[in-house]
């Protein structure tokens, strides 16, 4: 047995390192999916009040508001676009960089929707997923297919959410590496004060 030994406080930090690490760790995971199913939020109003519009006789115009497209590259407004049956963009209030707002075309298969994202609305299935149209553009999607087969998308840009994640990251790292420190402090002062 090490007791005694100067290894002993060392043991004394490893275990709480271990409990600090991890409890830290959940901290961190939980906050970055609250940020993460909060960016939803708007989109995922807007997609389904789209849906039902088509769903009781209206057209995608009645969807999509009139006017210039703004970029979704830059932009942190959300947008919301009607894709046909097969997927192709009938109306858009946004685009991506000068090019027509166009989703992968695997995502209009609804068979390849993961069930743990995928949920049923007012009769209409729906997924909410993240999609990258380039290497410096995330985007936070609610897609619904509604009754007829077409399907209304909304979506927003995720760069402030990440930004926020990331400072989050920082911050949480920052106070693990202190909390180590303080830990060990505390371990070698109670083990010489145990020792006398």
């Amino acid at each position: 047995m090490i007791k005694g030994a100067w290894r002993e406080p060392l043991l004394w930090w490893a275990y709480s390192a271990v409990a600090v690490t991890l409890v830290l760790g959940i901290c961190y995971a939980t906050v970055q999916q609250v940020y993460r199913t909060d960016l939803n939020d708007p989109q995922i109003q807007m997609a389904e009040d789209g849906a039902l519009i088509l769903a009781h006789g209206g057209v995608p115009a009645d969807v999509v508001p009139h006017g210039v497209p703004f970029d979704a590259e830059t932009s942190l407004s959300p947008w919301i676009a009607v894709f046909d049956q097969n997927g192709m963009p009938l109306e858009s209030t946004a685009s991506i960089g000068t090019t027509v707002l166009q989703l992968p075309k695997g995502l209009f298969d609804t068979s390849t929707w993961l069930a743990g994202k995928m949920y049923v609305q007012n009769g209409m299935r729906e997924t909410r997923v993240t999609w990258q149209p380039n290497a410096d553009t995330r985007q936070a999607v609610v897609l619904v297919q509604t009754t007829d087969g077409r399907f209304v998308a909304a979506g927003r840009n995720m760069r402030d959410v990440e930004q926020r994640i990331e400072h989050e990251g920082e911050t949480v790292f920052a106070g693990w590496l202190a909390t180590l420190a303080m830990l060990l402090v505390v371990s070698l002062i109670g083990w010489r004060l145990l020792k006398r």
